[in-house]
């Protein structure tokens, strides 16, 4: 890696010739931000030459919306060290198994092309196999060293995008669809590479998706800006070859995927360097933690009895909000679910946004975030309703963020 020094001193100077469709307008944003931030920015992020184009661009060239994204990015990486996970990190040998992620090839562009094998991942058991935080840091690690892939390329021309995911949901159970936890996951991890990660996708395939993918992705999509949905393709089990071969030649393609490469005996399915998903034992899971939010100031307790149900309710005042919650169960398990009712529609029946799912903390606290994008009244549910005789103690945390940062605890 190249010295911070380099990085401040001979910045790459991003101009029409480099990346088309940039009006002087946005040019300027471009260049104001950069000389905003670049005194603070990490160098690791200073190895991707389009690093402003990329901030200002997510944030549709609004030069202080794009440098509030910047300045938090930076804080958001460092206080996890994500920036160092080439140098200072191991991945555990449990997620490198288990994590049904393969690099297959780049495509026509120079992209690069990982298949997920989402369909057959053991998500429940994903979840119990690492806490989220170490989750996030192995996908963060997935992506620097498929970075430093392309980046390491000096002299090549600097690419707008760099990725497309292939997301096979073939096998795709429908209690894996539905899972509340699975859900809360992959919202949490989307947004922490949206906002991290700007503009590097260049589009992700889903395919062979049943039916019912389509209501999770409903769910999914609420924390994904349009320009990302924009670049989101959902083939069922028709189709998608097609699609991939327009951006992928086939020599870089599994026979599976419509492509020429097989295992050395001709197998189709390529085991021998395709990772599929499979479960995983339960040896394998953590050990429960003690829990924490009981001992906390600032927590809240609700006792619920058999038969009942609590709900916490709070009135979003500004469109784009974050509610983000956590919550533990002191014994056993609650049914949680999420609605909705709009502020300008107080008479209307409250919308389902997240179902009711069981859930227990055994293993760790349960969080969630949801991005509010209306004014209204969320509201979270804990249903003991399924319960003939056992009361249930449960301790939460919940706050409303404003798009501006503020956040108020409830």
């Amino acid at each position: 890696m190249r010295n911070s020094n380099y990085f401040r001193n001979n910045l790459f100077i991003i101009n029409m010739t480099v990346i088309e469709g940039i009006s002087p307008k946005q040019q300027k944003v471009i260049d104001e931000l950069r000389r905003r931030t670049i005194n603070i920015v990490l160098p690791e992020m200073l190895e991707d030459e389009l690093l402003f184009y990329r901030f200002a661009k997510a944030r549709d060239f609004n030069l202080l919306d794009a440098e509030a994204m910047i300045r938090k990015s930076k804080t958001f990486i460092e206080e996890r060290q994500l920036h160092k996970l080439l140098t200072d990190y191991k991945p555990p040998a449990n997620l490198v198994k288990y994590v049904p992620t393969t690099l297959l090839c780049f495509d026509k562009e120079g992209c690069l092309v990982h298949h997920i094998d989402a369909g057959r991942v053991d998500a429940k058991g994903l979840w119990n196999l690492a806490k989220k935080e170490d989750l996030l840091k192995y996908f963060g690690y997935i992506i620097e060293k498929d970075t430093e892939k392309i980046f390491k390329d000096k002299d090549a021309k600097p690419k707008k995008t760099l990725y497309l995911p292939i997301f096979n949901m073939e096998e795709l159970a429908y209690s894996t669809a539905t899972h509340m936890k699975t859900l809360q996951y992959c919202l949490y991890f989307l947004k922490c590479y949206i906002d991290n990660f700007p503009e590097r996708l260049k589009c992700a395939i889903v395919i062979n998706a049943p039916s019912y993918f389509l209501w999770a992705f409903a769910v999914v999509k609420k924390v994904l800006p349009d320009t990302v949905i924009q670049k989101i393709r959902i083939f069922g089990r028709d189709g998608w070859k097609e699609c991939l071969q327009e951006f992928v030649d086939a020599d870089g393609l599994p026979a599976f995927l419509g492509g020429n490469r097989t295992d050395p005996n001709g197998n189709p399915q390529c085991k021998t360097f395709v990772k599929y998903g499979e479960p995983i034992p339960k040896k394998c899971y953590m050990c429960n933690e003690r829990k924490q939010l009981a001992s906390v100031s600032d927590s809240e307790k609700v006792s619920i009895k058999p038969f009942s149900k609590e709900e916490i309710s709070f009135e979003v005042k500004e469109e784009n909000s974050e509610l983000e919650w956590e919550f533990e169960i002191k014994n056993r398990d609650i049914d949680f679910s999420m609605y909705f009712k709009e502020a300008i529609m107080k008479e209307s029946q409250a919308l389902e946004l997240i179902p009711k799912q069981r859930v227990d903390t055994f293993y760790e606290t349960e969080k969630g975030l949801f991005k509010c994008e209306k004014i209204g009244t969320y509201t979270l549910v804990f249903d003991n309703s399924y319960s003939w005789a056992n009361a249930k103690e449960v301790y939460y945390r919940a706050s409303v963020k404003s798009p501006n940062g503020n956040v108020q605890w409830t």
